[in-house]
């Protein structure tokens, strides 16, 4: 195909030996599944559905699934109807340590790019672009591969999923501590600051947090140490010493040189370590290391090192003030330049009050993490914009660290019945009870995300399902012990011990039947995202509308137009607009409201 298309959501696959094991998962090894994945009658949307899986037996037939789909006549940039993500996407996550392949992502990225895949699409649910995903997973190969086919324009490019903060700033969050180093080398700006004005260094996790897993606590040491110098200004350099014929003269009629000891004053004692210009002053200055801790610095003035020695060491005087030990120092120097500054015409000068023009200590902001409102234990929340549920814990848990939320779900689509790792939390019917952190629930009644959204909750991201046999997993199944991200993107991707099922496929665009245009929900209106505020009639038009909150200031309305209210929002942020003006996941929104408020639009009109 010519242009790029967005595929429907469907279940994925399955032979018929994996459905007798009850295996949760499409196995590429499986030659029941191969037999289905070369099948041409098998669809790209089903393809798209294995390659969301998130299993090393799936990640490690990337080139095996990407081949399927092109060999389809897919289009290089075509996106998958539930996560919106292409497949340069996908390859660029793909290498992510104890799931996938590094080397085998990094050979597909560079094949759909030399084909042409744009590494400048962002997801729309995710606002991430490839080079986001490979930081976040700290995937190496294919980080540089991405930088080079960009010339690295693109390093620091903000994601609004991450309160605008740019690749440094996700890898740091995540301690992808190879990923940092593989940006800051590539030029990235270690002083850009997100939208809470923090640096990459501030968004590393407290290491308060990880005193159970010593070896996350080593990558916290390191990152911050890496990111400190990187934070620090570059040591300027002595100016270019121009009158350097002129010192070696001077130094040659005092019979002294570079490393000699000296007397500063007829005072003090020390060793010579730098003599030529200076930027504080005109005239030839020497620069003294001091034997006892008496000095004004450690070599640098105004931000130029001129010479190096532990602080308080470092003294400047003019050059007729130095001598060797147990000779009387000489009024002025022999070879004193015929332009004399007011300084050198004292006769006499006391540098020991020059002030540095530029402070080079470094002052780090350590602004802290913006409190969000806590939730309290019997509330009733959401969990990912879908499942209903009532907190029955808060507080800190041994499988991750943080604050985490246990909710006891009204239906059988949880985890655990409370606890996790033999140890419990709180007590809930089998399959009822989740855990998400604070960022994942919301009160019930405050949408914040699509009720077609379907990730699960991110504590079992990295186990595979136990049943899988060991010397395909290759993952560690202690939770606590894997590199749980500390933030997860929204539907960035899909729990490999929980498949996509019938059931959460039916509030997706792959089952338009059961799945209705409701408000609270994230749609895509006027190349913006927003909320569903309002649904029905209008004043100022017959048939249905609909009411849309934006994210940003590009509407008409606070939620009213003449004089008439139909919601509340941020003047400039709403709009009133046919439903066939919105999408969802893909879907034109006229399909999902016709049948479900039984009358279909009228004619176009103006959006209001």
């Amino acid at each position: 195909r010519e242009k790029p298309m967005i595929h429907p959501c469907v279940d994925p696959p399955a032979c018929e030996s994996c459905q007798k094991l009850e295996l949760s998962f499409f196995d590429p090894e499986c030659p029941g599944c191969r037999s289905i994945l070369e099948n041409p009658n098998t669809t790209v949307p089903e393809i798209f559905s294995v390659l969301r899986q998130w299993t090393p037996q799936t990640q490690q037939n990337l080139d095996l699934l990407i081949d399927e789909i092109l060999k389809r006549g897919a289009h290089i940039n075509d996106r998958d109807g539930l996560t919106d993500m292409t497949l340069l996407h996908y390859a660029s996550k793909s290498g992510a340590a104890g799931i996938g392949d590094a080397d085998l992502a990094c050979r597909m990225v560079t094949m759909l790019l030399a084909q042409g895949a744009d590494p400048n699409i962002r997801c729309r649910w995710t606002n991430m672009t490839a080079l986001h995903y490979a930081a976040y997973f700290d995937v190496v190969p294919v980080i540089k591969v991405l930088l080079k086919h960009t010339k690295a324009l693109d390093i620091d490019s903000v994601c609004s999923e991450f309160d605008n903060g740019s690749s440094l700033h996700i890898a740091a969050s995540n301690l992808a501590y190879e990923a940092v180093r593989v940006l800051l080398q590539n030029g990235a700006d270690a002083l850009l600051k997100d939208d809470q004005g923090r640096t990459a260094l501030e968004c590393i996790p407290d290491p308060s947090n990880l005193d159970s897993d010593p070896e996350m606590a080593k990558i916290v040491v390191k990152l911050r140490k890496t990111l400190q110098e990187a934070c620090q200004p570059a040591p300027k350099q002595p100016p270019p010493n121009y009158d350097l014929v002129q010192s070696k003269v001077t130094l040659q009629s005092l019979g002294l040189t570079l490393g000699d000891k000296v007397m500063v004053g007829g005072l003090k004692i020390g060793t010579l370590r730098y003599c030529g210009p200076a930027e504080f002053a005109a005239g030839i200055w020497a620069g003294i290391e001091l034997d006892e801790a008496g000095g004004k610095n450690d070599g640098s003035i105004g931000g130029i090192s001129y010479f190096q020695c532990p602080k308080n060491h470092g003294i400047f005087a003019p050059i007729s003030k130095i001598a060797k030990p147990g000779s009387a120092p000489r009024p002025r120097s022999p070879a004193v330049s015929p332009h004399k500054s007011p300084v050198q015409r004292a006769g006499s000068v006391d540098v020991s009050n020059i002030k540095a023009r530029v402070d080079t200590g470094l002052k780090t902001k350590t602004g802290s993490i913006s409190n969000l409102a806590e939730m309290e234990v019997g509330e009733r929340v959401i969990v990912a914009g879908q499942r209903k549920g009532t907190i029955r814990f808060a507080g800190n848990t041994q499988f991750a660290p943080g604050t985490w939320y246990g909710i006891e779900l009204d239906r059988p689509a949880g985890k655990n019945d409370g606890s996790v790792n033999g140890h419990r939390y709180f007590t809930c019917k089998a399959k009822h009870g989740v855990f998400a952190p604070l960022s994942r629930i919301q009160k019930l009644g405050d949408r914040r995300f699509s009720s077609s959204e379907s990730l699960d909750d991110p504590i079992s991201w990295g186990a595979v399902s136990e049943r899988v046999d060991k010397h395909h997993s290759g993952v560690n199944s202690t939770p606590g012990r894997a590199r749980t991200p500390i933030k997860r993107p929204k539907s960035m991707i899909q729990t490999p011990t929980r498949p996509v099922s019938s059931q959460s496929i039916s509030r997706t665009p792959g089952s338009i039947n059961d799945f209705k245009l409701e408000v609270g929900m994230s749609v895509f209106c006027n190349n913006e995202l927003g909320t569903v505020r309002y649904i029905g009639p209008a004043e100022f038009g017959e048939g249905v509308w609909v009411g849309v909150e934006l994210r940003t200031a590009k509407g008409k309305n606070d939620g009213s137009v003449h004089d008439k209210r139909y919601f509340t929002c941020r003047q400039d942020h709403g709009l009133l607009v046919r439903p066939s003006k919105i999408t969802v996941r893909g879907i034109n929104g006229a399909k999902l409201i016709t049948d479900y408020y039984g009358s279909k639009e009228s004619s176009p009109m103006e959006d209001k």
